[in-house]
């Protein structure tokens, strides 16, 4: 037998226990009501929808968002879970006053896990285009794939709409009993709170149906969208690899001539633009320029700048290590030497401010540890190709504001795309250029370096103006 002290203690602790249960509740239910009013989310998503694609912008804040909503999902998850274990899953035989406030405190938390998911296939997340977006892995938030179509699909889920019907007829059947707690010290807010919550989770037959109607033709869609992608995609691969391997058999030597002056010049958030002439990719690629790379500085530049980076990220920058590019390995950070093996370079600066080049950089550096996007689809923002990590970078900061076009089908950004941005004086600025027609042995730095590098790229006259023609 416990003595009278143990069995206070005791109780003393179950009450200190459901105290904290309910402040927790109290805590993501106030943020679940910020979730649901969060400012301009909306407007994102159906500026995207007539846009077809996320801006770098949106593609952030819906991700911040999308993560939010995990992480109180998953709380409201750990208050039912932990319920349902104390009441031995049994809410039919609940008699003592304690049992009363878990069950409060259990169907309060199962009613705004409904309102929540609701909230996301219902309001959020009412078209194909964020669905798609919402169901990419997103490594910065540790968010795996299939995230939206493994809550629409629960939300629909047979088996937990009939627990949702139970939970529902439970609390109307026992309205009385509920209704004493009302002033209740622990769990009064919270039935006070139920009314509502009953009204917005309770599904009615015909919704409950064309809601699971809707989840199986996504899921056949989604199915048969995700088979085609990958199939794609590994075609894709192995032939971007194939062809990257043809290009790796010329080591080009050319640019190692300048790379010391090029030290000396280059500053944090310059972009590379070059062009390995041997590489078999060209074939495929449109334009002499066909890619980018970010400088992103010494350890001592980003520490002056106050760059922001995880830990990790933080222990693979050091170094050495001052480029951010994407190439068929992947989005990784590389040595200046190891970016500038190629035959010509151009050197382009935005017309940034060093709080907005720092906010830049950290921004792209989110992206590395991602895989190469081997079918260019600037949509995704779990891979990435090399002038995507430029585009996610700085659009949107400052006065960087970048229009895509349509390449085969897709909207993208080309090398030789920011080169025009930086010849028309727009968001960058040119500040070096090597291995073309006019600068073949040495930097190029002054006044003809625009004319030069229009030359470059601008050589069919029907094309361009005649005074960007090669010399004949």
């Amino acid at each position: 037998m416990k003595s009278d002290d143990a069995l206070k203690s005791e109780a003393g602790q179950r009450q200190a226990l459901l105290h904290s249960k309910a402040r927790i509740l109290r805590g993501l239910r106030d943020a679940v009501h910020e979730l649901e009013a969060a400012a301009g989310l909306l407007d994102d998503i159906n500026n995207a929808a007539r846009r077809g694609f996320f801006t770098p912008g949106e593609d952030e804040r819906i991700w911040a968002w999308f993560s939010r909503f995990l992480s109180l999902r998953e709380g409201l998850w750990e208050i039912v879970d932990a319920v349902s274990k104390d009441l031995d899953n049994d809410f039919c035989q609940i008699q003592t006053l304690e049992e009363w406030r878990l069950a409060v405190l259990g169907f309060t938390a199962a009613a705004l896990l409904v309102r929540m998911d609701k909230l996301l296939v219902e309001q959020v997340a009412r078209n194909a285009l964020t669905q798609r977006k919402l169901n990419e892995a997103c490594p910065p938030y540790r968010i795996p794939r299939k995230q939206y179509t493994h809550i629409f699909e629960s939300l629909t889920n047979p088996e937990n709409a009939l627990l949702v019907l139970q939970a529902l007829n439970f609390s109307r059947t026992n309205r009385k009993k509920l209704g004493e707690l009302a002033d209740d010290e622990i769990v009064g807010e919270s039935v006070r709170a139920l009314l509502e919550l009953e009204q917005s989770i309770d599904p009615g037959i015909i919704r409950y149906l064309f809601r699971r109607l809707r989840y199986r033709w996504h899921a056949l869609r989604r199915r048969g969208a995700s088979a085609r992608q990958k199939s794609v995609f590994r075609l894709l691969e192995a032939g971007g690899r194939i062809v990257a391997e043809i290009g790796d058999s010329h080591s080009p030597n050319r640019v190692e001539a300048v790379i010391d002056l090029l030290e000396k010049i280059v500053q944090p958030g310059d972009v590379f633009i070059t062009r390995h002439d041997f590489a078999a990719s060209n074939l495929f690629l449109p334009g002499f320029w066909p890619h980018a790379a970010l400088y992103i500085g010494s350890e001592q530049d980003r520490a002056r700048m106050g760059v922001e980076v995880s830990e990790g990220r933080r222990k693979r920058w050091r170094g050495d290590k001052c480029i951010l590019e994407a190439d068929k390995e992947g989005v990784l950070f590389r040595s200046l030497r190891q970016t500038l093996a190629v035959d010509s370079l151009v050197v382009i600066r935005p017309r940034c401010t060093q709080d907005q080049l720092a906010t830049a950089i950290s921004r792209a550096c989110t992206h590395e540890g991602k895989g190469y996007n081997f079918d260019f689809d600037f949509f995704r923002s779990d891979r990435l190709v090399c002038t995507e990590v430029v585009y996610r970078a700085f659009d949107g900061i400052g006065p960087m504001r970048f229009v895509l076009t349509e390449h085969a089908g897709r909207h993208a950004l080309s090398a030789e795309e920011i080169l025009d941005l930086a010849l028309a004086g727009e968001m960058f600025e040119p500040i070096a250029l090597f291995g073309v027609p006019g600068c073949n042995e040495s930097l190029c730095l002054g006044a003809e370096l625009n004319e030069l590098l229009e030359r470059s790229f601008h050589a069919d006259p029907a094309q361009a103006p005649a005074s960007a023609a090669f010399p004949k």
